[in-house]
Order: C-alpha cells, then structure tokens, then sequence
C-alpha cells in the first residue's frame, strides 16, 4: 500500500495523535496544537498505539531517536517538519493573523512569520510593516540582522556560494538597485538609517539609493519628498517615475539645482518643459540634450532658443527622426559633428551624414551604424577610421578579423577594448603583454576568463 501524503493524513483526521519530535521552528506547539485540534488531531511526545504519523523537526535527542525508531519499525509512516510547516502556512488568513499580532503584540510570532519561506511576498510585506527596528542604525542589533537577511533571502535570487553575502549592506544595495518591485522598494524606507560606501570618497543613504530607481510608486516618492533632503529631491527631480503633480511640487521650490535635475526627466510634462526652456542657459542645455524632441516640441526650441543652442540637440539620442532628419539638413558643421556621433540616429540618417568627408571618422566610432555603413567607412582605408572601427562594436567580426591581419597596433588596442572582439582574436592578443591592462577592462574578455576559472 502506497504511503500516504502528510496532508491526506491530516485531512482524515479520526481522532489520533501526531507524534512530533525535534526542535520546533516556523510555529510554536500551541500553533501546532490548535491546527491539529482543528482536524480532530492532537500533538504528542510520546509514541502510542494512538500514533499515526511521527513529523520529525532538527535536533532529535537521543530518546527522541529511540521513539522514531520503534515508530518506524511498527511502520508508522515518518515526514519531515517542513512539510507540516509548509501545509501549516497555506492555511494561514493574512488579515487574521495580522489583526491578532497588532493585538496581541506577540514579538516572538513576529519573528517566525518573518523568517517563513512559505508565506507569500505580499503576506511578507505586510508583515515587516508591523517589525520594529531595535537599532537606531543598520545592523545594530542581532534581531535586526536576521530580520534584514531573511528580507534579502526572499527577495534576492543569490546561489549557493554567495549566502555569506547575506552579512554585508553591499548586499542590500544590491537588492535595491535590482529588485522590480515597487512594494519592496517602499518597504525598504522604513530601514534603519544607512550609507553605502560607493567608490572611494562617496557615499549613499537608503533613501538616496531608492530615489534612483525608475519603478517608484507615488506613495513611496511623497514619502521621499517629505524627507525635505535636497539632495533626494535633486535625485527625485530626474527620476521619470515622477508624476506631473510632484515634477511641478518640486519646481516651486525652486531650490537651485532642481531645474537643472528636472531638465533632465525624459518624462518630464509638457508645461513645464515649456517653462523651463525659458530659464537659463544652463537649464536649456541640459533640456535639449535629454528631453524626447518631437516635433511640436523642436518648433517651441526653434521659437525660444539662439542657434547656438541648437548644437545641445545634436547629442540628444531622444531625437524623433523627423527632428533628426531636420537637423541634419541644417548648414552647421558644429550640429552635424555632434549628429555623427550620436547613437539613437536612425541608419538613414547616418548615412546623409557619410556624404561628408569630415564626419568619417566620428561616424566610425558610433556604434549605431550597421554592416554596410562600416564596410563603406573600412574601404576608404584612412588609418584614423580603420583605428576608430577597430574599438567599435557596431563593426562585424569579419572587418575585424581584417583589422587583426593588419598587426598595426593601434588597431590592435582597439580590438584589445572592443567587446564585439571573438574570443579567438581575444585569446591571441593576450600573448602581447602591451595589452594585458586593455584587456582587462574589456567584459567579454574578463567574463570568458572568469568562466575557464570556474568563477560566476
């Protein structure tokens, strides 16, 4: 006869007793017992003809093993805690437990529900809104600790060799600037205050690092906003996640960089994009290099700013092709310089720009042109182009397989740079140790080395 499943046990109930042994962990005997007692179940200690199943936890003692033994050879069938755990959190009510921790401020319960794996995310969240942070700062207490790295457990996918990690707040930045959910983000302002080390003389809070992210909800930038820090409300100012609403909160201010920051919001409202091209010169600058510039928006720059102005619209990769086109067409050697050299152009465009000699060598070094852009810029055999091409990634592998036969070094650092290089060229150019630094800082090079190490 097949064994049964733990739940079909449990859910045939008939009046007979549980044999549990080992340490307890997710929930309490009480909590057991009342879940038991629900099924005409109950929990024992002790082996007996009652017995019908034995749920063993961590840590059996040695009379505990003695039970399991005698239990297991009259052929009561044996399940792991985690299974009973498992089938535990599935019956537990959100709103129900919620309501009977805020009233009964049961800490000790807290802590288990938080360290569950099995609750859902949501259940989670709602239940670390009701955690109180013992330290004033990061990692303070021990409790605090455990709470953060079962928070980071659950929402960072780490692997098996990266579980020390758990201990460092470089993990937890880690986990802000990575993590899709905004709830989680949310969730993360109510930490202990902290700085992230970033580089070797800045510094970030948790605050600062959350209000970098794109994926905000309003809740959590008005809670940013109420900080009245500057320098979060200068981050806030060109996160596009920003409503219309606070975009025009945050310009009344008029703190003195905010203009500059909003400026530079590619989500930026029509009103105040109008508004802002009327300050100074600093702000507009920065308005026509990031802003999306469609039509309609490129007359109101033509109405309100100098022709040297327009030079900023050359470098603006949110460029509409029509505005792009216009520009193009424009008699500035200065805009189409800046043009070439732009990587949201479309292919059209670019090659409008190849019909002038003095663009050839910038338009090799963009990396928005296509195969037949870079065979034409290739046959024209200049040595500046050929070293420009040999550091782009747009350029094929055959063209630079070509560069690599040349042996001229200054091609060959440009391969050495180049991601797009394969690995066969990468691995012969390694032999010349004037390139070792070159390679090193090239990805495709460093990851294909990590990998022959057996590193991630």
């Amino acid at each position: 006869m097949a064994k049964l499943s733990l739940e079909e046990v449990l859910e045939k109930g008939s009046g007979g007793e549980i044999l549990l042994l080992g340490r307890l962990e997710l929930f309490s005997k009480e909590e057991i017992e009342n879940f038991l007692s629900v099924r005409d179940l109950s929990l024992s200690c002790e082996y007996s003809l009652a017995t019908l199943a034995v749920v063993e936890g961590r840590g059996l003692k040695m009379p505990e093993e003695l039970l399991s033994e005698q239990a297991y050879s009259d052929g009561i069938a044996h399940y792991r805690l985690e299974e009973l755990e498992k089938i535990i959190s599935a019956t537990l009510k959100p709103d129900e437990v919620l309501m009977a921790l805020k009233l009964g401020k049961d800490k000790e319960r807290l802590l288990r529900l938080l360290s569950n794996e099995y609750l859902s995310d949501d259940f989670f969240l709602r239940l670390l809104r009701l955690y109180e942070w013992e330290g004033s700062e990061l990692m303070d207490s021990e409790q605090d600790r455990k709470v953060l790295i079962a928070l980071m457990q659950r929402f960072l996918k780490l692997s098996i060799y990266e579980q020390d990690a758990l201990h460092s707040p470089a993990t937890l930045l880690r986990l802000i600037r990575t993590t899709n959910s905004p709830r989680v983000l949310e969730a993360l302002l109510d930490l202990p205050s902290f700085e992230f080390r970033v580089g070797k003389r800045r510094r970030i809070s948790i605050p600062q690092a959350i209000a970098m992210r794109s994926i905000l909800n309003q809740s959590t930038l008005k809670r940013l906003l109420r900080y009245r820090d500057e320098s979060i409300d200068w981050i806030l100012a060109s996160n596009p996640s920003l409503s219309k609403e606070l975009q025009n909160h945050l310009w009344k201010q008029r703190a003195s960089s905010i203009g500059v920051a909003l400026a530079s919001n590619p989500s930026l409202n029509e009103e105040l994009f109008e508004e802002l091209l009327q300050e100074n010169e600093d702000i507009v600058k920065v308005l026509l290099e990031s802003q999306p510039i469609d039509t309609l928006r490129f007359k109101k720059i033509l109405d309100s700013c100098s022709s040297d102005l327009l030079l900023f619209l050359g470098s603006n990769t949110l460029l509409s092709r029509e505005v792009a086109k216009k520009l193009s067409s424009m008699p500035n050697s200065e805009l189409q310089k800046s043009l070439a050299s732009n990587e949201g152009l479309d292919i059209d465009i670019l090659n409008t720009l190849f019909e002038k000699e003095e663009l050839h060598i910038i338009l090799a070094k963009n990396s928005a042109i296509d195969e037949t852009l870079a065979k034409k810029l290739f046959d024209i055999a200049d040595p500046k182009i050929l070293e420009a091409l040999s550091a782009n990634p747009a350029t094929p592998e055959y063209l630079l397989q070509k560069l690599y036969d040349f042996e001229h070094f200054d091609y060959l650092k440009g391969l050495a740079s180049n991601p797009s290089t394969p690995m066969s060229l990468l691995h012969q150019l390694k032999t010349d140790h004037r390139l070792w630094l070159i390679l090193q800082k090239n990805e495709t090079f460093v990851k294909e080395a990590n990998r022959e190490m057996g590193m991630r």
